[in-house]
């Protein structure tokens, strides 16, 4: 897919990251394997620069007729110095990512 894999601005590059990509797990949008959590466009946040891992709601409104506004899961991350921010499309996800990051799994009531 990509020639070259990058770390998000301001996180360490990781050897080998298009070979661990390759052997990550897909969950959602994002791979994620024993090193790093990866976007779609390429890009990567290594495991070892997260230092706080957060689990919020998003609110999202929608443009068009109505105007809906709905509430999605999130995961807010603190990562080479600065907040990183992926949203899931639900709260399994959510939790998988979470685990995967963290070491353990999440508990129910952490979503609000």
């Amino acid at each position: 897919m990509f020639e070259k894999y990058t770390p998000v601005t301001g996180c360490r590059e990781i050897p080998e990251a298009k070979q661990d990509r390759k052997a990550a797990k897909r969950i959602g949008q994002y791979r994620i394997s024993q090193k790093a959590l990866y976007y779609a466009d390429g890009t990567y946040i290594p495991l070892a620069d997260i230092s706080e891992v957060k689990v919020e709601t998003m609110t999202v409104t929608t443009k068009g007729c109505c105007g809906v506004v709905l509430n999605a899961p999130a995961l807010t991350f603190m990562a080479g110095g600065a907040k990183r921010r992926i949203m899931t499309d639900s709260e399994r996800q959510t939790g998988k990512i979470y685990e995967a990051v963290t070491g353990h799994p999440l508990e129910r009531k952490a979503i609000s």
